[in-house]
């Protein structure tokens, strides 16, 4: 769908892993679990999914997961490994939240977008700066939405805003717990109040007008050429353009739109707000701008800084949550006799391929010619090489 897929590995090889002890949960949502050859599948096949994890447990790359596999709707494979870290104390459940890191670009902000789409209220072909203003008399002001999604505007991969809060200067620093990063004291709060309400983690919040100068640092920020480059960016500036056109917070409109109807209890931006933090596996153990173990909050430096609910990142779920949204969607917008997404949106944002062949609208896509530009068909090729 993105590039989660990277997001996890990355992830997975900085916070660490425990020893596989303990057998495996099977199928523990006690749902109906279907045979793989109900739907021309194998069951030998999926059997190394198994092995797969249990060798990436044992060689310390990830502490635990779920893996959940569907298709057509049914369950085929289901089953939970390991623990949330190297301790081996709490195990992996079915309700386990993980941060799902880029994965919540099409898992949030695309259906916001798709949503809005849907409903008539934008138009692919609208510029960014017809909704946001700071975007007028820059480089920016004509980059539509629809290069947005295609990750063609021009935009930098990344935004680091983090920086605008970091300084050099010894007598003016905040020191936050990490030994690496200080922070401008007039930024920075270690308690919640009126104006430093923008939470980044335990005992660390922002001044709310940070987002505004970080909309700034975009609208100031070098354009280059509008060649395909994958870039948060795109994704941080269609999050704002939805929430300027339905008028509400992102994920307040996700939760009534999608999330709540569709029963994902286990699908949430700040999860510690509707969620405990045992429900949550650890994302870190040691975060270089937030010193300690980070669990609850978003990894991406992006999505912190801009409070948690960012375009790019942010999103925390369990995998079988995740598994009904793209159900939804390779349903043509429907899920359990209630449609969510007309039938026409889905197939555009679906199938509507980028002049480079890179990409759809919002989504990742395979390049079965060019195994280079490919990373899923790539990563199948290394995986049987290896």
């Amino acid at each position: 769908m993105d590039q989660a897929g990277n997001d996890f590995f990355a992830r997975a090889k900085a916070n660490g892993a425990s020893s596989a002890t303990g057998k495996d949960n099977i199928n523990p949502n006690n749902s109906t679990l279907y045979s793989p050859e109900d739907v021309g599948m194998s069951s030998i096949t999926l059997a190394r999914i198994d092995s797969i994890v249990k060798y990436g447990i044992k060689a310390r790359a990830l502490p635990g997961c779920q893996v959940l596999v569907m298709k057509e709707g049914k369950t085929i494979y289901d089953k939970c490994f390991g623990y949330y870290t190297y301790e081996a104390t709490q195990k992996v459940t079915p309700t386990t939240m993980y941060d799902i890191a880029s994965l919540s670009k099409t898992t949030g902000t695309l259906l916001a977008i798709m949503k809005l789409y849907d409903n008539g209220q934008i138009k692919l072909t609208d510029k960014a700066s017809r909704y946001l203003p700071f975007l007028r008399g820059t480089d920016k002001e004509n980059i539509t939405i629809k290069e947005l999604l295609f990750h063609e505007s021009g935009l930098p991969g990344d935004l680091s805003c983090y920086r605008l809060a970091t300084t050099k200067d010894k007598d003016h620093t905040v020191h936050m717990g990490c030994t690496n990063i200080k922070y401008k004291e007039d930024w920075v709060s270690k308690i919640p109040t009126a104006e430093y309400s923008l939470q980044v983690s335990d005992s660390f919040y922002l001044h709310n007008s940070f987002h505004r100068e970080a909309m700034k640092m975009i609208a100031n920020t070098h354009l280059r050429s509008k060649t395909y480059l994958y870039s948060s960016v795109n994704f941080i500036l269609l999050k704002e353009i939805a929430e300027i056109v339905c008028g509400i917070p992102m994920d307040v409109f996700l939760d009534k739109e999608f999330y709540t109807p569709m029963k994902l209890n286990h699908m949430a931006y700040l999860p510690l707000r509707t969620h405990q933090k045992k429900d949550i596996a650890p994302t870190f153990i040691k975060d270089f701008l937030r010193n300690g173990v980070l669990q609850g909050y978003a990894q991406d430096p992006d999505a912190a800084f801009l409070g948690g609910v960012a375009g790019n990142a942010g999103l925390f779920a369990s995998a079988s949550d995740v598994a009904i949204v793209y159900q939804m969607l390779l349903n043509k917008g429907e899920m359990d006799g209630k449609r969510y997404l007309s039938a026409e949106t889905c197939r555009i944002f679906s199938t509507t391929t980028s002049k480079s062949g890179r990409r759809y609208l919002g989504y990742d896509k395979p390049v079965p010619g060019n195994p280079k530009h490919s990373p899923v068909i790539r990563a199948i090729q290394e995986h049987v090489a290896g």
